[in-house]
């Protein structure tokens, strides 16, 4: 497992992680968020709130949990703040070819509640093909202006699909 922090060439702050076999566990990949999140802080004075944190672990786990069940191959998680420090971008990106198929709530499902749940944090959600497989970006604002009623955007390969919920 390879990772990196730092800034990039748009100034913008990022961690990833990159493995070769199986995902690496969720904490391993919190633990990432939670150092964004402290750079953030340190460098920008940009403070977040415990609940915007622990919506972007949230995120993150579900996203590493998907790739772990549904791409059990090579993949990488980026972190990165971006839009000057008003949301963090989660990528996640795998081998597999099979897009996710957005399911409507229900609450009597047992399991198969991880992209609508990425979806309800995030105010956009897109997945697109990337080579031979494909990539999963969710933006997770650092400062909830969006009522919790309002789901967010799902996009596949750049369309609209309209909000889940």
């Amino acid at each position: 497992m390879k990772q990196a922090d730092g800034q990039g060439p748009d100034h913008t702050l990022r961690r990833h992680l990159a493995w070769s076999g199986p995902p690496p566990p969720a904490a391993r990949a919190r633990a990432e968020a939670d150092a964004l999140l402290s750079a953030l802080h340190r460098t920008h004075r940009i403070t977040v709130s415990s609940r915007t944190a622990d919506d972007v672990r949230l995120v993150v786990s579900e996203l590493i949990a998907n790739a772990a069940r549904h791409a059990p191959g090579p993949g990488r998680l980026e972190v990165r703040a971006a839009e000057g420090g008003r949301i963090v971008r989660i990528t996640v990106s795998d081998a597999s070819p099979a897009m996710p198929q957005p399911r409507p709530a229900d609450p009597h499902r047992v399991g198969g509640h991880g992209l609508e749940i990425v979806t309800a944090l995030s105010s956009r959600l897109i997945v697109e093909h990337a080579g031979e497989g494909k990539q999963i970006s969710a933006d997770v604002p650092l400062h909830q202006a969006r009522s919790p009623d309002t789901p967010g955007q799902y996009y596949i390969d750049g369309a609209p699909d309209g909000a889940l919920g």
